[in-house]
């Protein structure tokens, strides 16, 4: 079953990362400071990735009304 996902090119650009520390070619520490993150930050997109695949570097506020909305 084929899936299509929408990502923005920051989440493309967390997704490049986090495949580039799985393949042993890039630290944690430098694909944070790559994405202007923290380590504990580019720790749970890993989480993320691992649990949920591509689809859990997605914002889950995508969709939603903004929170600073006028009335």
């Amino acid at each position: 079953m084929s899936c299509l996902i929408t990502m923005s090119q920051k989440e493309l650009n967390r997704l490049e990362a986090v495949q580039k520390i799985k393949d042993d070619r890039l630290s944690v520490v430098q694909a944070a400071e790559s994405l202007g993150l923290s380590r504990s930050q580019m720790y749970r997109l890993l989480q993320a990735y691992e649990r949920d695949g591509p689809p859990g570097l997605v914002s889950r506020k995508r969709g939603q009304p903004s929170n600073r909305r006028a009335p």
